[in-house]
């Protein structure tokens, strides 16, 4: 098979994690690298040993040197990246969120549909081995029915207004960006929730601090996920069953340890040794899909991605935060969210 070559667009924080786990892919070059700053854009070149180093994105988007981009800006440039890409016949994993929002989610997929490319929320939590042993525990019937979760994801950000979280103009606050994960967890096994509450703080900034969310499942299943810019927490999740429980050690959304609890208290542990923070598995099912000719990874979806940002706007809906350049799309938001809940109430 011919060698992936990837470029990563960004040059941030989850920038330099991807490109240092980068090294235990098993497939791939890490090819190019593009940053607006050419101090930056050199620098990250040289410490990842990457050849190619763009100071601007449309350059690295345009180059016949790379077949897949990775996209790590602020969330609220992903939809313009990504569309570049896609009309530029490059594959794509992107940051998560994937957009800001569902209708930007909805137009890029289906964008990619027609000129026939490869995308991917790059949702690196999907491919832990953890999860996968979670994921098996509960199909083999390991904790009878799960009907519960719980799961966190909390840490204390940069308190600089015009940092990234912080910053409305950037899409910045708690659920985008770490809320994120908990509704992941909670989607990955019980599908898109049929009722949503939360409670949020807002900060100075106008963004979310932090903030508290239950969701309901017709089917008699709850989840009560928290996330915070000002919290320090375990950051472990629970999965409760009828004849037992899961626990993903901390921190569960990058964890090398599970356990499984049974009701009568025996319990059996699962230790992964594997190298880094676990970013090159992602990497693997990108390159995998673009191997077998894929567009969509059957195990982190479009539809996946769609559920997941439609539960993330139903919430922000409800706390009234909203990013610069989504007004237009008010209209129709109210609408969904309106007949959202008439379908509840069959």
């Amino acid at each position: 098979m011919k060698k992936v070559r990837w470029g990563i667009i960004g040059t941030g924080q989850i920038a330099h994690s991807f490109a240092r786990d980068f090294c235990h892919v098993k497939a791939g070059e890490l090819r190019a690298v593009a940053s607006r700053d050419k101090a930056t854009a050199d620098t990250f070149s040289a410490e990842f040993d990457i050849e190619l180093a763009f100071v601007d994105y449309f350059s690295l988007i345009n180059s016949n040197e790379v077949d897949v981009i990775y996209i790590a800006t602020p969330h609220v440039y992903h939809y313009d990246l990504a569309k570049a890409c896609i009309l530029a016949g490059k594959a794509v994993l992107c940051e998560k969120p994937f957009t800001i929002n569902e209708t930007q989610s909805k137009a890029l997929y289906d964008l990619a549909l027609e000129h026939n490319v490869f995308v991917m929320e790059a949702m690196w939590t999907r491919f832990n081995p953890v999860i996968e042993q979670v994921i098996e525990w509960v199909e083999e019937g390991e904790i009878g029915d799960l009907n519960s979760i719980q799961a966190s994801f909390n840490f204390l950000a940069p308190t600089d207004p015009n940092h990234r979280l912080m910053n409305v103009e950037l899409g910045g606050g708690a659920l985008l960006d770490i809320g994120i994960y908990p509704v992941f967890l909670a989607q990955l096994f019980f599908g898109k929730p049929d009722f949503v509450q939360n409670q949020a703080v807002i900060g100075d900034t106008e963004v979310d601090l932090f903030e508290q969310i239950l969701l309901g499942w017709e089917s008699g299943q709850l989840a009560s996920l928290d996330a915070s810019l000002i919290s320090c927490n375990p950051n472990r999740a629970i999965l409760s069953g009828s004849k037992g429980y899961i626990e993903i050690d901390s921190e569960w959304f990058k964890a090398k340890s599970c356990r499984v609890v049974g009701s009568d208290g025996a319990e059996r542990a699962v230790e992964f040794d594997f190298p880094g923070n676990g970013y090159q598995f992602e990497a693997d099912e990108v390159n995998r899909c673009l191997e077998e000719g894929l567009i969509q990874s059957p195990n982190h979806s479009w539809q996946n991605s769609l559920e997941l940002i439609a539960t993330l706007d139903e919430i922000r809906h409800d706390i009234g935060l909203s990013y610069p350049g989504e007004h237009h799309h008010d209209e129709e938001e109210v609408h969904h969210h309106h007949h959202e809940h008439s379908h509840h109430k069959h």
